[in-house]
């Protein structure tokens, strides 16, 4: 069973259709990366999938369950949050919590754990992405590619089924993108299911098991990296494939 099924989810904003019917399925463990020029749906396809906007139509399912549906209850919509990670462009740190702090604010509220617990667990993340030493430091304190990081520890210690990426290396310095990229790609060899937007092809190649690409709103075409990368099918994907290659 897959884990994550999206069926025929439509999102319109005012007289803008963005999303015209998107319809995929991710197993547990796959990376999906999807890829199109700007203004082609994918930040609101997965501000649909984290129920920070609601589709005007289609579903979402996860594990089996059926997401979606009319008159969804706040409490509804925040549990339907927690199946799903999110890490934002442009980091969305709390600038008065420490990197420690901002990893322990939504278990903390939530209560998974006593106060110990959370905190050992947050050090733990932060270890896996390379800033144990950081704990105490505000994100101001922080690189940009720190401050993802810690992000992405954010994301994780909620335990998502799904980690949705929103251009993850869009707002740093070239020199520190690596750094970023690593981590995920360390996630993707854990066999973490991971959905990532992303304007970094050679990564998108190199890390996911399916590639989509977005155009107007639907899903244009998909298929494995290779299939993709090395053999595109339609024209609209070789020109957007050409043009990024050359930037």
């Amino acid at each position: 069973m897959p884990i994550l099924e999206v069926k025929n989810i439509k999102k319109g904003f005012g007289d803008t259709d963005v999303l015209r019917g998107v319809s995929f399925s991710m197993e547990r463990g796959q990376v999906l990366a999807i890829i199109g020029s700007s203004g082609s749906g994918k930040t609101t396809l997965l501000r649909c999938l984290n129920f920070l906007e609601t589709p005007d139509e289609g579903e979402i399912w996860v594990n089996g369950k059926l997401l979606t549906g009319e008159n969804l209850s706040d409490d509804q919509i925040r549990q339907n949050r927690l199946h799903f990670g999110l890490v934002f462009q442009n980091f969305n740190l709390f600038p008065q919590y420490t990197a420690l702090e901002n990893i322990m604010l939504a278990p903390s509220l939530l209560k998974k754990g006593t106060p110990a617990q959370i905190r050992e667990t947050a050090m733990s993340l932060l270890g896996r992405v390379g800033l144990s030493h950081k704990a105490d430091s505000y994100p101001y304190q922080l690189s940009g590619g720190q401050q993802q990081r810690v992000a992405i520890a954010r994301a994780l210690a909620l335990q998502p089924e799904v980690l949705c990426f929103d251009e993850p290396t869009s707002a740093l310095d070239p020199e520190i993108t690596g750094e970023v990229l690593k981590v995920i790609s360390n996630l993707a060899k854990e066999g973490r299911t991971m959905l990532i937007v992303t304007h970094e092809m050679g990564f998108a190649k190199s890390v996911s098991d399916k590639v989509v690409f977005m155009d107007d709103g639907v899903l244009a075409e998909q298929g494995t990296p290779e299939e993709i990368f090395d053999a595109p099918k339609s024209e609209r994907l070789k020109n957007f494939l050409n043009s990024t290659l050359r930037m």
